[in-house]
């Protein structure tokens, strides 16, 4: 009898770190502890520096491991709160465990934990991408459903504080070059946030939230999110090509275009089509990031390589403020 309670528990247990790892979505969730690095990266390269990669990489390592831990975390509540049971983007609907709550508190504070190796601002930063994750989800906030509370989560959180808490760390100076960046950034994380719920209305209305696509449909919707991520790369193009981004940047168009060709076809589905279409989006979108951070690092390096001001103190326009 004990031989068979305890193989009974192990197999329970197994069964709900399983879900737990579904749930976490582990297909996007590099993408989001990618975000603090996007910042600390651009700080390094806004201010020219050129040093090893080896000493950058313990920070590297503490920022990702802090919001991949804390978005799992929020993934959790979040999951407690909706109980998916349709499509979900990058990963499938699975039954949650009663320890999915728990664990998800338990994760937001090991991302502070980690967060304050890196010092009380960036901690700061975590702690604050935990109290949204909370509000988002606790269904006494549930701020998911709201008209204003999901996008504001979205675009502060993802938008702002997570790559800040990496510019931070780099310990560059605030230029306007900089400021034009983020603002670029949250553009581009609200057009997708709005494009992600494109495929859940029906969803969302029965669960009696306010969102964008159950208030104003998917065809809105996905206008909203076409939008917001066109004002965020026709930015990024033509500040490239004015010379205060590297021109090289400009080699990301063909991922632009092949975006914009999807997101044409998209729109033309009746009823926002399915999950599908939003997880083409991020692949496109994810290759058109790479495609800019290759040019960037391809720029900087050549810029060393042949005895040229490195990163952002080699473009064409420069801000004041760095020491270059």
């Amino acid at each position: 009898m004990a031989q068979a309670a305890a193989g009974w528990h192990d197999g329970r247990l197994v069964s709900v770190v399983v879900r737990l790892l579904i749930l976490a979505r582990p297909k996007g969730a590099w993408l989001i502890a990618c975000l603090p690095l996007f910042g600390y990266g651009y700080g390094l390269w806004e201010r020219g520096s050129t040093i090893h990669p080896w000493v950058a990489a313990p920070t590297l390592a503490l920022l990702f491991a802090s919001w991949l831990v804390g978005h799992a975390g929020a993934l959790w509540l979040n999951a407690v709160l909706d109980r998916d049971s349709g499509a979900v983007l990058l990963g499938r609907a699975v039954a949650v465990p009663s320890a999915a709550g728990p664990a998800g508190y338990a994760a937001l504070a090991a991302s502070v934990a980690i967060a304050a190796a890196l010092g009380p601002v960036v901690l700061g930063c975590s702690l604050a991408c935990a109290v949204l994750a909370v509000l988002y989800s606790h269904p006494r906030a549930a701020w998911k459903g709201s008209a204003l509370g999901g996008p504001f989560v979205n675009a502060v959180g993802y938008g702002v504080i997570s790559p800040l808490a990496g510019w931070w760390a780099a310990d560059t100076p605030l230029t306007w070059r900089a400021i034009v960046t983020l603002a670029l950034t949250v553009s581009f994380m609200l057009g997708l946030y709005f494009a992600a719920q494109v495929f859940q209305r029906d969803e969302d209305r029965s669960r009696g939230y306010r969102t964008l696509v159950v208030t104003h449909g998917p065809a809105w919707t996905l206008g909203v999110a076409r939008v917001l991520l066109g004002l965020a790369v026709l930015g990024l193009l033509a500040f490239a090509a004015a010379g205060v981004y590297p021109r090289a940047l400009l080699a990301s168009a063909p991922a632009w275009v092949w975006t914009h060709l999807h997101l044409t076809r998209w729109a033309a589905l009746p009823g926002g089509g399915e999950g599908k279409h939003a997880g083409q989006l991020i692949v496109r979108l994810a290759a058109g990031v790479l495609l800019v951070l290759g040019a960037v690092y391809a720029s900087h390096f050549a810029g060393m390589a042949l005895g040229d001001a490195p990163g952002g103190c080699g473009t064409a326009i420069v801000p004041d403020g760095l020491d270059c």
